[in-house]
């Protein structure tokens, strides 16, 4: 299938074993996806042109992910925060498996947040709308 990774960083090894053990093929590197409806649409007819089927990311805003599975299948490469420590120990955590891991640092004086790369899942994003005031 091939597929357009939306990402801003280097993927992890696993990452990549993951893509191509699930038989996807990234015909397409995003940085940023559009938000306004009129580049957004040309942005969507560009991928179809290129025959893409699918968007994998990490994490999109979910009303953009909605539009976007109008027109093609949402994947998500799961990661999974395992630990909330110090940089020291965040980086003694990654180091056991750096195939997989990865330490997110917050802002400074907080912790290191360390994720783990669980697989490529489909994901469908449902919005419902509930008025709580309206002008």
């Amino acid at each position: 299938m091939k597929v357009a990774l939306v990402t801003r960083h280097k993927l992890l090894p696993s990452q990549e074993e993951a893509i191509k053990k699930a038989g996807l093929e990234v015909v397409e590197t995003i940085q940023q996806i559009p938000e306004k409806p009129e580049e957004l649409q040309k942005f969507v007819q560009e991928l179809k042109q290129k025959g893409v089927e699918a968007i994998l990311t990490v994490a999109l805003p979910p009303h953009l992910l909605a539009q976007l599975q109008r027109f093609f299948k949402i994947l998500i490469f799961k990661m999974e925060a395992i630990a909330t420590v110090p940089q020291e120990q965040a980086e003694k955590l990654v180091a056991e498996a750096p195939h997989k891991r990865v330490a997110l640092p917050g802002r400074p004086g907080e912790p290191f947040r360390v994720m783990e790369f669980k697989g490529i899942f489909e994901v469908k994003v449902v919005i419902e709308e509930k008025p709580i005031i309206t002008v």
